[in-house]
């Protein structure tokens, strides 16, 4: 993505985390494919806005934590890797953020352009 606001990567980042608060209500259910693509497709999303390589792969970890979670026969044990990778995934986003403006502003209401 060529220019990304504060704003676009939390929304995004709360996608994410729907999704995956959704995949660990099914701890133990077994893989749901509906769900795993829409976890794998928001993950994509959210690595393509941060521009930082470690930060993409905390979000591949945790996408991939909450599929391995739905698939574990016991689930305990995934879910707190899972509650590890949400929180790496969390630093890395708010950090990210942090240093990104929170939103995009016309040309029209930059001071400068109404100064002429």
């Amino acid at each position: 993505m060529p220019f990304v606001t504060a704003d676009q990567l939390r929304q995004q980042h709360a996608y994410l985390e729907d999704g995956i608060a959704h995949a660990a209500r099914r701890a133990g259910r077994g893989p749901d494919l509906v769900l795993q693509r829409r976890l794998m497709g928001q993950a994509r999303t959210l690595q393509a806005m941060l521009a930082d390589r470690d930060a993409a792969q905390a979000v591949a970890d945790c996408a991939e934590a909450a599929c391995r979670v739905m698939d574990a026969a016991e689930p305990e044990a995934p879910l707190r890797m899972l509650a590890m990778a949400r929180d790496a995934m969390a630093r890395c986003v708010r950090r990210q953020a942090a240093s990104l403006p929170r939103e995009r502003r016309r040309i029209a209401d930059r001071p400068s352009a109404q100064a002429v």
